[in-house]
């Protein structure tokens, strides 16, 4: 991703954040604090023009919902690496973090690879398109590139 960013889309390598459980810097580990952190730090001082790119790989889940403004009754959440100590960060909380604050202009690109995160922005609207969804992991190669090659067909 940061690749793609920088040489793709020219991003500045300095524009970039990125946490993995591989760093040695404490500040660069994907903790609760240090995603809640880097979610801040995303959205400050943007404007009009701005493009933000959020992206998330790790892992997803959900859990009760007792506010009652979930319509299946479960937030969605990301799970830090030390979710177990600290919790697990909830689809609310993202979107009052990387959502509300964005001026007008502001385009947010996130990108979630993780369970449950169709709706981990919390967005007032749900996109539905009509269309197949696949799933290639543990597929392979060939059933891969049949899904695929149905899937540019029906584009």
């Amino acid at each position: 991703m940061k690749y793609m960013l920088i040489n793709r889309f020219k991003f500045p390598e300095s524009s970039i954040l990125m946490l993995t459980e591989e760093e040695t810097d404490p500040y660069r580990i994907p903790t609760k604090h240090n995603i809640r952190m880097a979610m801040f730090w995303l959205v400050q001082g943007c404007q009009a023009g701005d493009s933000l790119v959020f992206h998330y790989s790790g892992h997803g889940s959900q859990q009760r919902n007792y506010t009652g403004d979930e319509v299946d009754g479960f937030d969605e959440t990301l799970c830090p690496l030390d979710f177990e100590t600290q919790g697990m960060i909830v689809d609310n909380e993202i979107n009052a973090t990387l959502v509300r604050p964005l001026p007008p202009g502001v385009k947010l690109h996130a990108i979630i690879d993780a369970c449950h995160s169709g709706t981990v922005l919390d967005l007032p609207f749900l996109c539905r398109m009509d269309s197949e969804m696949f799933t290639s992991s543990g597929a392979s190669d060939a059933a891969q590139y049949a899904q695929l090659e149905k899937l540019y067909i029906r584009m």
